[in-house]
Parts: structure tokens; C-alpha cells; sequence
């Protein structure tokens, strides 16, 4: 069981360590999210962090870590579509 507490423990310190850090965000860019995913957002930043990690810091990790974590796949999907060219793209219907 104790093992069980340390590894929980140190599973919540590394994702301190990934998700809840300040970093510089250099040419910011508008994105809309829900109002609900927003709030939920601002409410566990805000309390994890005591306010001192803004919600586009934790936003710019989570894309961060999740485009790292599926690169093959999304390198796969995009190539894919690449491949394809203009020629091979679907007609348009005339509405």
C-alpha cells in the first residue's frame, strides 16, 4: 500500500513538473475554448498553482506534452493527407 502512496506521489510531482510551469509565450494567438472547459481550467490552475501560473501557460504545456506524446500518429495522419495532393481532393457539390 505504501508503494502504491509514493508512486501516486511522484505522479502527481511530475505532472507539477510538466503541466504547471511558467514559460515564455512568444506570439500569442487567440483560441477559443468552451466557457465550461475554461472555467474548470482557471478554477484548478488557480488553486494548484496559489494564481502563480496563468491558464495559457497550462493550456500551451497540455498541447505541448499531448502533441509530443502522439507525433507519430498525427506525423502519420498528416502525411497521409500530403500524399494525397490537390488533385485527389473531393469535389465540391453544387448546392
Amino acid at each position: 500500500m505504501e508503494e502504491v502512496k509514493q508512486s501516486f506521489q511522484q505522479e502527481k510531482e511530475n505532472y507539477k513538473a510538466v503541466f504547471f510551469q511558467k514559460r515564455t509565450v512568444c506570439n500569442r494567438q487567440s483560441v477559443y475554448i468552451s466557457g465550461e472547459i475554461q472555467k474548470r481550467i482557471m478554477q484548478i490552475v488557480g488553486v494548484i498553482t496559489g494564481k502563480q501560473i496563468s491558464i495559457g501557460n497550462f493550456i500551451d504545456n497540455v498541447l505541448e506534452e499531448h502533441l509530443n506524446t502522439h507525433n507519430d500518429v498525427l506525423s502519420a495522419l498528416y502525411w497521409e493527407e500530403m500524399q494525397k495532393g490537390v488533385f485527389d481532393q473531393p469535389k465540391e457539390k453544387n448546392v
